[in-house]
């Protein structure tokens, strides 16, 4: 038995297919990927790149400097929520506005939680119901692109039906 490596040790990176009109890009991965060193996974990912993070300040005690890096960075935006919980809706819609203004200027944007799949999975339904992809379509794209991707509890499916009810 060999010691895990790639995806196998940090669970990897995974690019969310975007309306073709969209010309930026949405990333999801878990705070292993990128908490050890944000700027590389930015210059991995290109140009204007921005971190958007739904980990609480504990989850990333582990990676000296990243909590640092998070607050500080112009390129960074820290939206903390609690691990299987959601933000209300008016506390997300703000940051969905920005995330797709950023691919709508053709930035690319990786969010990311523990594990990249619950707080983040949903987080980028959200967003692509921000770019008017439908519910149904929205929850499809995440959990094929980063598999199991979405909302896992029923805070999480109750703001993606907000967000629903919302954009109606």
């Amino acid at each position: 038995m060999s010691w895990p490596t790639g995806r196998q040790l940090d669970g990897g990176i995974d690019r969310i297919e975007l309306p073709s009109e969209v010309p930026g890009a949405l990333y999801l991965c878990g705070k292993h990927v990128i908490g050890p060193d944000p700027e590389a996974v930015r210059a991995q990912l290109g140009s204007g790149a921005v971190v958007v993070s739904f980990n609480q300040p504990r989850d990333v005690e582990r990676y000296a400097g990243y909590a640092d890096w998070l607050r500080d960075s112009p390129d960074s935006r820290w939206f903390p929520i609690p691990d299987f919980h959601a933000p209300t809706l008016d506390a997300a819609l703000p940051m969905l506005d920005e995330v797709a203004g950023f691919l709508h200027d053709g930035r690319p944007v990786v969010m990311h939680c523990s594990a990249g799949i619950g707080r983040a999975g949903t987080m980028a339904v959200a967003v692509l119901m921000t770019l008017g992809v439908p519910r149904s379509d929205a929850l499809a794209q995440v959990a094929h692109d980063r598999q199991g991707a979405g909302p896992e509890v029923g805070a999480q499916s109750q703001l993606i039906q907000s967000l629903a009810d919302h954009l109606a």
